[in-house]
């Protein structure tokens, strides 16, 4: 269709207007060709007659529909011109306040005034990875672009800011790095990306400063380049800066500033470390109150400089270099204040005593005098001689402010090449992104040099740009197989020439620069004589002391006065020689070394520059910025560039004030209609296949929908409803349409939808008034027979019939009454009957509960004493079990001390064995002796027959014990001396009774100390005590007689002659000998008969005590739950503490016994005292072998480990070399699938736990931290080497939950033992509190479940928008609004999978089942599920705020419809309970708020009431981002939108517009005791744990 068909009634266009440039107007009468005017009515209600010359070149534009105004991008718009741009920037400034617009590549940033919620960090985090178009424009998405790019491509990136000043474009800039600094952490401690953002402090305060514009305007240009490595972290960055306005530092106009840094200077004046700088208030300074005002506006000077410093020492410059450049930056403000007197008009002075000239040299230290020499003269070196000439006081003042602008700007370039320095990391730079932070077009009133250097850069950006968006569209019409044509662009590369080329204004200003009485006019006139025909230049009508180009933006007028003074930049150089001579300017003002162009980059310039003619023009500021321009050229021309376009909107920085004057002066500047232009020559509005389907399905006939081809069925609607086919082209993915096409399309469609109303309308209102008539005329038609039955009536009654009528009355009245009241007797009657009855019954009722209420009490209180006695009971045997483990410790220790007693006893007897060997040897000795002396008898017996009797009563004596005393009586007798015998029996005897005394006190000394040992002995000690004093006592006395009689004898012998009466004296010896060896005998057979009984009684007592101990053990088995391990301890322990102490009274006993049966061994040699030495030797070791038995148990007990029962124990045993394998084979080699196929849920953490349980009862201390720290570091290795594996986390999850649950349920405490079964309580841990290790796992099941929960994230994740956001669950109703968006090719993936709805509950059941395959608890699996459904409501949310296509009625539908499906899977899950549909809250009211009305006060009440979930930022945010999907739908007033703002000023709440994706509820692990017994699991042998024991 033609556009001029496009002029019909009821369409609106845009006519001119003086004050918002643009005014729209609704035409009145369709337009036809050859009509001289169009007739319009304007907004406000005035009709107007627009003149039409001819044709349809002079129509106004259209205005482009509703439906399509508040675009994201520009080019979708149907109509592209300038009203167009203009109004869409306007709808989204001012009402949906959106700062950030598409114009196909460019970023049309708008500064607000004013901060938003927009920059956080979880909006970088939602903008990261997301496709140029998927979400709102954003400058963090033209970012995101650059570096996916860069990523994906290896090709260098370019990010151009651009924008006249108070425009936004220092802020835009910061942001760019700082979404650089957060995508690409490098994670090392160089923390590089921090230091490029702290670079921006410094150049701010040494390169902004406050204009009439803009209060932090940036007065120079700066290409940051960030670097990065392969892995696209940064490295480092570099920073190159263009054009400094110098002329600043000493000239400021009205109500600008100089630059920051002296104003924070002097605002810490008064600090200790500026003192020496001699700093006052910045108005005392000419310098800095040149401008009158001095602070800023919500601007603190002070706390800035602190921002300042700090950055200094983050990018490591230290101390000195801050306090040089503070000095050098005080020594410019205190020469400024150098007075400069006038001597005559030819020469001036400087007084030597200025105190500022003297600050400035003590700060510089530099000569006083020198300065004031050379500040008022001048060395002219001739050919023959060198003169000094005066210089008139305005000379001298010019050289002043020149050097103070030299010092400012090597000043300047030092600290830029300090900060390139610090922010140098080792390392090799694969790619980089360059931000370019550059002025924008600029015209002013009065326009210098400065102006023109502005703009000769914006023109050599623009031809690059107008390049690359023509490179762009051809590109686009390739990939679609589209033919192309040549589109006709504006091409600015005239203008380049006239500034650039030879005999150009940089040229001419160059060479007039060279001679020496150069001056402004001559230039000027050089211009108009050289470049006077050239069309793009031209001469004001009105002024000879000017120029004016004709630039891409505008024509600028240049005033040509100081253009040669500022290209010279003249400074004398004895002045620079005094500088060098100062310390400071060693440090500082180097010559600065020539920087290669590009690093390692070879690129090759758009053009070819001028080379200049000599040396020179390269040291002319024009030359410079010419060569710096170039360079900047070629880097960019080497990357890919990326547009961002800074609007300043009002002049006045009112927030969200938008001034259509100055902001389609910026659109022109900055070349955003011009692609609008470009874009309007060609195809502008391009939409898929898809898009136009679902768009326009609503105008195709049903044959067409029959078609299943849906590509095909888009070409036969357009061919139908557009038969002009250039109008259109079909791609391969889209449908290119001509400007003005789309919004033929939607008129349409949108007349198809009224048709379509107007016919709903149609039958609805006749349906309406249908049912209306049928009911008025059935209440006519029941009227009607009313009045008639009444007028009947009247016609036919007389008087005689009312009176009978009323006769009747009073009749029917009395027999009614009577009737009436007989029924109200009988109705009385029954009802007395019946309260009567029913109150009884009630009666009996309650007597009955009052029964049952006493018996009841009495049950209870029976009851209640049984369960008091029955609790009693339990607390009685609780405390005797609390008694009996104390007894049986306080057992342990008794046995200790026993057995280190019994250790001592053995050594005791060990001595005793010793002493009875030694006694044995003696007796044979003796035997010996006794032999030898019956031979001697022999011989004696033939030489004397009368000894005979006397010879055989020795040799009986002989056999006696004490056979050494009568040897030697016998040796002597054999030798016929018996005198001499006789005195050595005499002295043998004494010996003997000395001996014996001896030995008595021996004996009653031993015998005091058993006494007193007795009396702490128990009853059945003393009483062994009591029969061992008798045995003494006894055996004192007998051997008191034996040692008289045989004293006796001896002394008989000795008194006897010698040759009278010896046979008598022997016979009578032996006689008394033979008595008291019988008399012994008989005592000893008496004492080994006392012993026998006496031992018979103790092994008895011991039985019954036995016996009394094993029913105790048995009452202990059935009244308490202690295991069989300990009742055998106990058993054991109690048996020895019994035995153990009258054992060790025997031992006692017997060894004193022993040694008086030595004594008498000595004093008597018989040989029935052998037999009894021998018996008690054989009961001594009987008793120790006793002992023996006795200890063997316990040391069993220590060595070796305790018995083992029959039964299983629920353990598994292994060797400790076997470790590494029981590890690797369990953990590591475990695989999920084949564990949820065959075998139970949690085996892994069963089996470990055994292992566990087996080192536990082995008392092995190391064994069991190794094996804990084993499985650790396995699960912590699994989990390191699986991170991505969502069945392997699942599977470790939940066995560690499993294995923390042992570890609880199996501790031995008794809040986790409620829920055991005795067999479980038996199976509890006893030798070691495995708290600290319950802790240890409890932190690792942490770490498993974060990661876990991070893994179905990155799953999860991208289902969420396409399946809740974009998926139309409800058939035929579209809620989405195709926008023509034009992606960029390269952003845009190919055949990606599209998700739905059912989707997401897919892979929801697949993670449900999973969790539930592998035995995860199921508490666990809700909060799973409730953090999976957090995200889902997170991450919807965020994609709704920053998608503006996305809030709509029906889209708010949609998103209902589908949290209506997650609700039904959570039913169908038996998940309800998860507290998952409270995280979606946020999402649902969300959705609710794009369906309700939003109009009146009581919808702003509503939404204030209902909102509660939503933040007053996002619900501002959706209100203002509300768009319309149809034309009866109408956008969200402004008002309203501040009505809710105000109603929601006092909420609480976050300010953040985004919701926090990343935030985790806190996870709790439930304790859960398991009904699975240990001793019943059997070890699977697909596990290969051959080496494995079950106990």
């Amino acid at each position: 269709m033609a556009l001029s068909e496009l002029y019909t009634q009821y369409n609106r266009v845009w006519i001119p207007d003086p004050e918002n440039v643009w005014q729209s107007a609704e035409i009145l009468k369709n337009f036809s060709p050859g009509d001289k005017i169009l007739e319009l009515q304007r907004e406000d209600g005035s009709e107007l007659h627009y003149p039409l010359d001819s044709g349809s070149a002079q129509l106004p534009p259209l205005r482009n529909p509703d439906i399509l105004v508040g675009e994201n991008d520009l080019t979708a718009l149907s109509y592209l011109h300038e009203p167009a741009v203009l109004h869409n920037l306007r709808v989204r400034f001012v009402e949906s306040k959106i700062i950030y617009t598409y114009c196909g590549i460019i970023l049309v940033a708008v500064n607000p005034y004013k901060q938003l919620p927009i920059y956080g960090d979880a909006v970088i985090h939602a903008y990261s990875g997301q496709n140029m178009g998927d979400l709102d424009p954003h400058i963090y998405a033209v970012a995101e672009e650059a570096y996916k790019q860069m990523a994906r491509n290896n090709k260098n990136q370019s990010i151009i800011v651009s924008g006249e000043s108070g425009a936004g474009k220092t802020v835009s800039a910061r942001y760019t790095m700082r979404y650089f600094a957060m995508v690409s952490k490098s994670g090392s401690k160089t923390r590089v990306e921090d230091k490029v953002l702290a670079s921006n402090p410094i150049t701010e305060a040494i390169g902004n400063a406050k204009t009439t514009r803009n209060d932090n305007s940036s007065r120079f240009g700066k290409y940051t380049e960030i670097s990065f490595d392969r892995r696209y972290q940064i490295i480092g960055a570099n920073m190159r800066t263009y054009l400094l306005e110098k002329s600043r530092v000493v000239f400021q106009a009205e109500n600008e500033r100089n630059y920051h840094i002296f104003y924070q200077m002097c605002a810490c004046a008064d600090l200790p470390e500026f003192k020496a700088l001699r700093l006052v208030s910045a108005d005392k300074f000419h310098y800095a109150g040149m401008g009158g005002g001095i602070e800023i506006e919500g601007v603190d000077d002070r706390a800035d400089m602190a921002e300042t410093r700090k950055t200094f020492i983050k990018l490591g410059l230290k101390e000195d270099f801050q306090f040089d450049v503070f000095k050098v930056l005080a020594a410019i403000l205190h020469l400024g204040n150098v007075t400069i007197k006038t001597l005559n008009p030819e020469k001036c002075s400087v007084s030597s005593s200025d105190p500022h000239l003297s600050v400035l040299c003590e700060l510089l230290s530099i000569n006083a005098e020198s300065v004031c020499r050379w500040l008022c003269h001048r060395q002219i070196v001739l050919v023959a001689e060198t003169v000094v000439k005066p210089v008139p006081k305005e000379r001298a003042v010019n050289a002043r402010d020149a050097l103070a602008k030299h010092i400012y700007a090597h000043l300047f370039n030092c600290v830029i090449q300090r900060i390139n320095t610090a922010l140098k990391v080792p390392g090799k730079q694969h790619s980089f992104i360059g931000v370019l932070d550059i002025y924008g077009f600029e015209t002013f009133d009065v326009n210098s040099f400065e102006q023109f250097c502005i703009n000769y850069a914006n023109e050599k950006l623009q031809q690059q740009f107008n390049l690359h968006v023509f490179k762009l569209e051809q590109e686009e019409y390739m990939k679609e197989d589209i033919p192309w044509t040549l589109i006709d662009f504006y091409d600015n590369q005239p203008v380049i020439d006239l500034i650039e080329a030879k005999m150009g204004v940089l040229d001419l200003l160059d060479e007039e620069c060279l001679f020496p009485q150069g001056t402004d006019h001559n230039w000027l006139q050089k211009l108009y004589n050289y470049l006077g025909e050239n069309p793009m230049f031209e001469k004001p009508r009105l002024s000879s002391e000017a120029f004016v180009i004709q630039h891409f933006a505008d024509k600028v007028e240049y005033q040509c006065k100081g253009f040669l003074e500022k290209n010279r930049d003249t400074l004398y150089e004895e002045l620079v020689d005094i500088l060098r001579a100062s310390k400071v300017y060693s440090n500082f003002f180097q010559e600065e070394e020539q920087i290669p162009a590009t690093k390692g980059i070879k690129v090759r310039p758009a053009r070819p520059g001028v080379k200049p003619a000599s040396k020179q023009l390269r040291t002319t500021v024009g030359d410079k910025f010419r060569s710096s321009l170039y360079l900047l050229m070629e880097t960019l021309n080497a990357t890919t560039p990326h547009y961002v376009r800074c609007i300043k909107p009002n002049e006045e920085k009112l927030p969200f004030e938008y001034d259509s004057k100055r902001v389609v002066q910026q659109l022109r500047a900055c070349g955003v209609l011009e692609t609008i232009r470009i874009s309007a020559q060609s195809y502008p509005s391009r939409w898929t296949y898809i898009e136009f389907y679902s768009r326009y399905s609503i105008l195709m006939a049903l044959s067409e929908l029959g078609i299943n081809d849906k590509k095909q069925t888009c070409r036969t609607v357009l061919q139908r409803l557009i038969p002009d086919l250039n109008q259109y082209k079909f791609g391969r993915t889209k449908i290119f349409f001509r400007a003005g096409q789309v919004a033929y399309l939607e008129k349409l469609r949108l007349d198809k939808l009224r048709g379509a109303c107007v016919t709903i309308q149609k039958h609805v209102r006749g349906w309406s008034q249908r049912r209306k008539f049928l009911l008025m005329r059935e209440a006519a038609i029941t009227i009607q027979q009313y009045v008639r039955g009444k007028r009947q009536i009247r016609q036919m009654i007389t008087a005689a019939a009312l009176k009978q009528a009323w006769a009747a009355v009073v009749i029917q009245r009395h027999c009614r009454g009577f009737l009436v009241r007989r029924i109200y007797q009988l109705v009385l009657v029954a009802t007395v009957t019946i309260q009567a009855f029913i109150r009884g019954w009630i009666a009996r009722k309650r007597y009955k509960k009052l029964v049952a209420e006493r018996k009841a009490l009495i049950l209870q209180k029976y009851a209640r004493a049984w369960l008091v006695r029955r609790r009693f009971s339990a607390m009685r045997r609780l405390v005797l079990n609390v008694q009996l483990s104390y007894r049986v410790q306080q057992l342990r220790k008794k046995v200790e001390e026993q057995g280190k007693e019994n250790r001592g006893l053995m050594e005791r007897l060990t001595g005793l064995a010793n002493a009875h060997a030694q006694g044995q040897e003696r007796v044979h000795t003796l035997e010996q002796e006794l032999s030898k002396s019956a031979s001697e008898k022999d011989s004696l017996e033939k030489q004397e027959k009368l000894n005979k009797q006397k010879s055989e009563a020795v040799s009986n004596i002989a056999q006696l014990e004490f056979r050494s005393f009568f040897n030697s009586y016998l040796d002597r007798v054999a030798e016929n001396n018996l005198e001499i015998h006789k005195e050595d029996l005499d002295k043998e005897i004494e010996a003997l009774k000395e001996e014996n005394k001896r030995l008595r006190e021996d004996k009653i000394r031993l015998h005091t100390q058993i006494e007193e040992e007795s009396q702490v002995k128990s009853d059945l000690q003393e009483q062994v005590t009591q029969l061992t004093k008798h045995v003494k006592v006894r055996t004192f006395n007998f051997t008191l007689d034996y040692v008289l009689s045989i004293s006796h004898l001896l002394y008989l012998l000795a008194e006897s002659p010698e040759n009278n009466d010896t046979d008598g004296s022997l016979l009578s010896a032996f006689d008394g000998l033979q008595k008291a060896t019988r008399v012994m005998e008989a005592h000893l057979r008496e004492q080994k008969d006392h012993y026998n009984s006496q031992l018979e009684a103790k092994t008895f007592k011991m039985d019954h005590l036995q016996n009394e101990n094993e029913q105790l053990q048995k009452l202990f088995q059935e009244k308490s739950n202690i295991t069989d391990g300990i009742r055998i301890e106990v058993a054991r322990l109690t048996a020895e503490n019994m035995v153990i102490p009258e054992l060790k009274q025997q031992i006692s006993e017997l060894q004193r016994l022993k040694q008086e049966l030595e004594v008498q061994h000595q004093e008597q040699a018989i040989e029935d005292f052998e037999e009894q030495l021998d018996m008690k030797e054989r009961l001594i070791k009987k008793l120790q072998s006793q002992i023996k038995a006795l200890q063997a148990p316990e040391k069993a007990s220590q060595n070796a480990a305790p018995a083992i029962p029959k039964d299983y124990l629920g353990m598994l045993e292994y060797k400790r070399e076997d470790e590494s394998r029981l590890i690797q084979n369990i953990i590591m080699d475990m695989k999920p699938r084949g564990v949820v196929v065959n075998m139970i849920p949690g085996l892994a953490a069963y089996l470990l736990f055994m292992c566990i349980r087996h080192a536990d009862y082995l008392n092995d201390e190391v064994k069991l931290k190794s094996l804990m720290h084993g499985i650790i570091a396995g699960v912590k290795k699994v989990i390191m080497n699986h991170q991505e594996d969502f069945e392997v986390l699942s599977f470790w999850l939940s066995n560690t939950h499993h294995l923390l649950n042992c570890l609880k349920q199996y501790s031995g405490e008794e809040e986790f033992m409620k829920h055991n079964s005795p067999r479980q309580n038996k199976n509890c841990l006893q030798n070691f509190d495995l708290s600290e290790h319950r802790q240890i796992f409890s932190d690792l099941a942490i770490k498993i479940y974060n990661q876990f929960i991070t893994c179905l994230e990155k799953n999860f994740t991208p289902m969420i928008v396409p399946g809740i956001l974009e998926h139309e669950s409800l058939q035929g109703i579209s809620s989405m609004k195709p926008t023509g968006f034009r992606k960029r090719s390269n952003s845009v993936y190919e055949d990606m999978e599209v998700y739905t709805i059912s989707s997401i509950t897919e892979q929801l059941t697949g993670f449900h089942s999973t969790m539930s395959q592998h035995g995860m608890d199921p508490e666990l699996i809700r909060q799973v599920i409730r953090q999976q459904f957090y995200l889902v409501g997170a991450v919807t949310l965020n994609s709704i705020l920053l998608r503006k296509d996305t809030c709509s009625c029906r889209k708010g539908m949609q998103i209902r419809c589908n949290i209506s499906y997650l609700e039904e899977w959570l039913k169908e899950q038996g998940l309800q309970g998860s507290s998952a549909m409270d995280t979606l809250k946020p999402l649902t009211q969300a959705a609710w708020l794009l369906q309700v009305n939003k109009t009146t006060d009581e919808d702003a009440m509503e939404i204030k009431d209902k909102c509660t979930e939503l933040s007053p930022v996002q619900i501002v945010k959706i209100l203002n981002s509300y768009t319309p999907i149809d034309d009866f739908e109408k956008r969200v007033a402004p008002s309203f939108v501040r009505k809710v703002q105000a109603l929601l000023q006092d909420r609480e709440g976050s300010s953040q517009l985004m919701a926090d994706t990343e935030y985790r509820f806190q996870v709790t692990f439930p304790f859960n005791p398991s009904n699975q017994a240990l001793e019943l699991l059997q070890v699977p042998a697909s596990l290969r744990l051959p080496f494995v024991t079950r106990i």
